[in-house]
């Protein structure tokens, strides 16, 4: 009773329509439970005898690492993989199939309609009967146990039904020691007080091989076997129920960010569905928002993006993780909308700097009026960051490059000829080594003051003076003129993003 082996699954219900594209030898394999791979490394995690779901998500830009999944998976001891195709991959690559043919490996495909919880609780529904017969009504509560694992009954009735069976105290804590569902035996007497901080029992529940909480009992004696089979089943039963939940939970994470993703792109969703769904998410775009932009030298963990943009940027800001990449959703407050945004956004970008051990540049774009301004806005953040990167401003707004934005759109044969026409033997003498006078130049035509020029370049001021009078005499020009010195800081202005480019590329 109980026992399922791998050729049984395709006979369910919710598998109909699953097909065995390769490993026909192993399909006698026993099934002893169900996982589900969310990372590349999932060997990390599986248990002799399961059968793995996957939509092979992790390896859908190296499906050439399929065939290597495979014959990882056989030498831990797994019964068949099972993937669902259609959303991320469309095909199992031939070496794959080869290899699980080699192997007697099992490779099952089903379509994109089957629900990974439906097949879940089918599995569950016959595995989980097979702990072998028990006394009395311990088959009673073992069924009533399964039911709470596959309906989502929850932790709390968990609790109370095995504190009912075993006449026990029982509660589920989490990882964290926090109680999540309690139970009373029935005999308990009136007013009688019990505290989970001193159970005389504790038994781990696990979630893919890792202890996500722990089923505690009391009592002065030991369970006996049977209880303790129970005990096992419930411990196995609040798994699933918190696996499940994860998955929930992850599942409503992803389908947030690719919404959040196709607002932002501009994807080819059109703006009713963009403003349904988002306010079905509870999002209100139809008040301004601006994209902020921020890109690290290293990945950047969706948790301590969410996590630093909470702390840093305006309540209701939505952020998420593109590796290297941070997206930001932020509303802007007061009058001046993106000034007041700046000092918020270099605060989280000194965050995610700070968690990532590494440089991080960020850029706010536009301010969109409504969902649909979402996407000139990110593309604006990211036109804005890369001018960024390139002159080494930490941060940047769109609304203040409009100068490295006009010249970067003219054609570089002439931006090339405007630098050489301009400074060009300010350009030659630094290369020699007689100072650095384009630097000297753009601080102080950036201040109009000598004295607090050669204090920002850390200078005496005869050196400054020296300096001045030397980038007159090799461009034969009139520093007081007004547009002499307009011509001379958009030359600068130029070298800095052609220069800047060119050592990027």
């Amino acid at each position: 009773m109980g026992v399922l082996r791998v050729e049984e699954l395709l006979s369910l219900p919710v598998l109909r329509g699953a097909r065995v594209l390769a490993g026909h030898r192993g399909l006698d394999h026993e099934v002893t439970n169900v996982n589900v791979m969310e990372v590349p490394d999932i060997e990390a995690y599986v248990h002799p005898g399961e059968v793995l779901l996957t939509t092979l998500y992790p390896l859908r830009d190296d499906l050439a690492k399929v065939a290597e999944l495979v014959r990882r998976l056989h030498a831990a001891t797994l019964s068949a993989l099972v993937v669902r195709v259609g959303r991320y991959v469309d095909h199992i690559p031939a070496a794959a199939l080869d290899a699980a043919d080699e192997l007697g490996f099992p490779i099952i495909v089903v379509d994109t309609h089957i629900a990974f919880n439906d097949v879940i609780s089918a599995v569950l529904a016959i595995v989980l009967a097979d702990y072998g017969p028990e006394p009395g009504r311990a088959e009673t509560i073992r069924e009533r146990l399964t039911a709470v694992a596959l309906t989502g009954g929850g932790l709390a009735e968990i609790a109370r039904t095995l504190a009912g069976a075993l006449d026990r105290h029982v509660a589920v804590v989490d990882a964290g020691g926090v109680t999540l569902g309690t139970g009373r035996p029935p005999t308990e007497p009136a007013g009688a007080a019990w505290s989970v901080t001193d159970p005389s029992w504790a038994f781990p529940i696990t979630v893919a091989g890792t202890e996500r909480g722990r089923l505690l009992v009391d009592g002065n004696t030991e369970p006996t076997l049977g209880q303790r089979r129970l005990i096992r089943q419930a411990c196995f039963a609040a798994g699933m129920h918190i696996a499940q939940a994860l998955a929930s939970i992850e599942l409503d994470r992803r389908m947030r960010v690719l919404l959040l993703e196709e607002a932002v792109t501009g994807s080819s969703i059109d703006h009713g569905q963009l403003t349904e769904r988002s306010r079905l998410f509870g999002w209100d775009f139809t008040v301004p928002h601006a994209v902020v932009l921020a890109r690290a030298a290293r990945e950047l963990s969706d948790t301590d993006v969410v996590r630093t943009a909470a702390a840093a940027l305006p309540a209701g800001s939505l952020a998420w993780s593109r590796g290297i990449e941070a997206v930001a959703i932020v509303p802007p407050t007061g009058v001046d909308q993106i000034g007041g945004l700046a000092a918020r956004a270099d605060r989280w970008r000194a965050a995610l700097a700070s968690v990532a051990r590494c440089d991080v540049h960020a850029a706010i774009g536009t301010i969109a009026g409504d969902a649909d301004g979402l996407a000139a806005s990110h593309h604006s953040a990211r036109e804005s960051l890369a001018i960024g990167e390139v002159t080494a401003r930490p941060l940047v707004r769109h609304d203040e490059l409009l100068l490295e934005r006009i010249l970067l759109s003219v054609d570089p044969t002439r931006l090339h000829e405007l630098v050489s026409d301009q400074i060009g033997p300010l350009i030659e003498a630094d290369r020699t080594g007689s100072g650095a006078l384009c630097q000297t130049l753009e601080t102080y035509l950036g201040i109009g003051n000598a004295a607090e020029a050669a204090r920002l370049l850390y200078i005496h001021y005869n050196t400054m003076k020296h300096r001045m009078v030397r980038i007159v005499e090799l461009l034969g020009v009139d520093l007081h003129d007004p547009r002499t010195r307009l011509s001379l800081a958009v030359a600068l202005a130029a070298r800095a993003l052609t220069s800047s480019a060119r050592s990027r590329s």
